[in-house]
């Protein structure tokens, strides 16, 4: 039981030492134009990201690299079933933030980000029907999303340890709106060159229906990924250091 006592009491002391990085911006709790801080500094805080935070064991964020995920679409026009793996997600640093609401006594942060160009490069697996078209292939796939307007919201809870209050994101949901995707396919087919290339411009000419289809599965799967990014920081560093009180 004292060993149990002891590890308690030494994990909550190294928890205590984190700190964001001095070159990070601090917007203060109490000031006035607490948003308009943070939509300035949570961009810079990205830019500082771009190489990771080792300290605090956030990873490289340009590309951010996602180990797998799966994309499921079982009704409508689209209904396919697409496995990724060794994902790189390129643009996110390059984002920039037109409005930021924080809450702070409710736990809670909202914003809309506009990133000029994020995208999606992975392996895939992936078979299915378009229409009444089949589609099926395992290759390379990139998906590239211009002008993506995302809108956040980081639902949080407080989390004490040794006296220090946390903020824990147990929700991160998404909505994307891209001004325009496009979706690249290789090895369609079995390599079928004709048949593939026929693919990729129909799902081109397409690309709104196509991705709205999917877009659901798409918001669940990265927005699990950003919440776990954000709790990195949120998990280690406390509120006060986050956000300072004075």
């Amino acid at each position: 039981m004292k060993y149990a006592v002891l590890f308690t009491a030494v994990l909550a002391g190294v928890y205590s030492d984190y700190s964001l990085p001095e070159s990070f911006r601090r917007c203060r709790q109490q000031d006035l134009k607490l948003n308009d801080c943070l939509r300035q500094a949570v961009p810079d805080a990205l830019r500082k990201m771009r190489e990771g935070v080792p300290s605090l064991s956030v990873p490289r964020m340009e590309p951010l690299h996602v180990a797998s995920i799966n994309i499921d679409s079982g009704a409508g026009p689209v209904v396919i079933t697409q496995d990724y793996k060794n994902i790189k997600l390129h643009g996110l640093t390059d984002s920039v933030l037109t409005t930021y609401k924080a809450d702070l006594k409710s736990y809670r942060l909202r914003t809309d980000s506009l990133t000029p160009k994020m995208e999606f490069i992975a392996d895939y697996v992936m078979k299915g029907r378009i229409l009444v078209l089949p589609i099926q292939g395992k290759g390379v796939a990139n998906i590239t999303m211009l002008n993506l307007v995302v809108k956040h919201d980081l639902i949080g809870e407080p989390v004490t340890r040794d006296g220090q209050t946390y903020m824990h994101i147990r929700d991160y949901r998404v909505k994307f709106i891209p001004k325009k995707v496009l979706l690249h396919f290789s090895n369609l087919f079995n390599g079928d060159k004709r048949l593939g290339d026929q693919m990729n411009l129909f799902l081109n000419q397409n690309s709104d229906l196509v991705f709205n289809e999917l877009k659901e599965s798409y918001e669940r799967s990265l927005s699990s990924v950003f919440q776990d990014v954000t709790n990195k920081i949120f998990d280690k560093v406390p509120m006060n250091r986050i956000f300072p009180e004075e």
